[in-house]
């Protein structure tokens, strides 16, 4: 697990050389190599180059294939998983501050086609208005900057309305209650998920209070395809690429949607608590 970008990249390069280093003492040829993995020669030099992150089951075949010790199998496994889940302090974030990691995120998630979010307290970023986008950032942040972090995360919201790509967003109906903000801010916020519940790529799930999930969710996250997972924690920003831990979250994304309402049943319960928001 890292969380200085620099380990980061320092990490991945030994991982790449004790890769290539293993092969060669092993007397393989990158072909070889290849064919016997059931890998292809491309992914082989990638990997020993740095420029493809291994899953750790890539890991695994190879330190095999090679004959790796037990203390070089331990270790490397130990270097792969820990390079497939990357902590960002939000001391970190402050200091490089706020407009650039909502590019950041707005890079992810324009190199996704499916994404997926699951929330059980906050409206997500992609669909929060202005004035709720403001009273999050302040928690915070202050000053100048709350207005450039605000206008780069409505910014991000445009790929809301690419026909080409897919949005699921699911949230508990705590969402819709918590008081986080005045009643008519949410209000407003509320009738807006609803409006962005009818375009035709995005699709809104709300689980009722009454629903019976069949597991418990332990924080939000956000899935981009099936090959990242990000989590937004009190102290710190958690990205996962890890195959094995990135279907976790999918597993556990299908058993929340399948405990929530979607189309017009959930447009009723947002406008429905609209309105009680409204009357607070």
């Amino acid at each position: 697990m890292h969380s200085e970008p620099e380990r980061y990249d320092s990490d991945r390069r030994r991982l790449a050389a004790a890769l290539r280093a293993l092969r060669k003492a092993a007397a393989m040829t990158g072909v070889r190599a290849a064919e016997a993995s059931g890998m292809s020669q491309p992914k082989i030099s990638k990997l020993e180059n740095g420029r493809l992150l291994p899953a750790r089951e890539d890991v695994e075949t190879l330190l095999a294939l090679y004959g790796a010790s037990s203390s070089e199998r331990e270790e490397l496994l130990e270097l792969a998983a820990g390079l497939h889940t990357m902590v960002e302090s939000n001391d970190t974030l402050r200091r490089r501050g706020s407009a650039q990691k909502q590019d950041q995120i707005r890079r992810v998630e324009s190199s996704a086609t499916a994404l997926r979010f699951f929330s059980p307290v906050m409206v997500p970023g992609l669909l929060q208005t202005a004035e709720y986008i403001r009273r999050v950032i302040t928690l915070v942040l202050s000053g100048p900057e709350v207005a450039r972090a605000t206008a780069a995360k409505q910014e991000r919201q445009q790929a809301l309305y690419d026909p080409g790509r897919r949005f699921a967003f699911v949230l508990t109906e705590a969402v819709l209650r918590w008081g986080f903000c005045p009643g008519d801010v949410m209000a407003a916020q509320l009738a807006h998920i609803a409006s962005i519940a009818t375009l035709t790529n995005v699709d809104v799930g709300v689980i009722p209070f009454s629903a019976r999930p069949g597991d418990t969710p332990l924080h939000g996250y956000q899935i981009y395809d099936e090959r990242m997972v990000t989590i937004s924690l009190e102290h710190a920003s958690v990205t996962v690429t890890e195959p094995r831990d990135v279907a976790v979250y999918l597993r556990m994304f299908q058993t929340m949607r399948e405990a929530a309402v979607f189309g017009a049943e959930a447009r009723e319960l947002l406008l429905s608590a609209s309105r009680e928001q409204a009357e607070r």
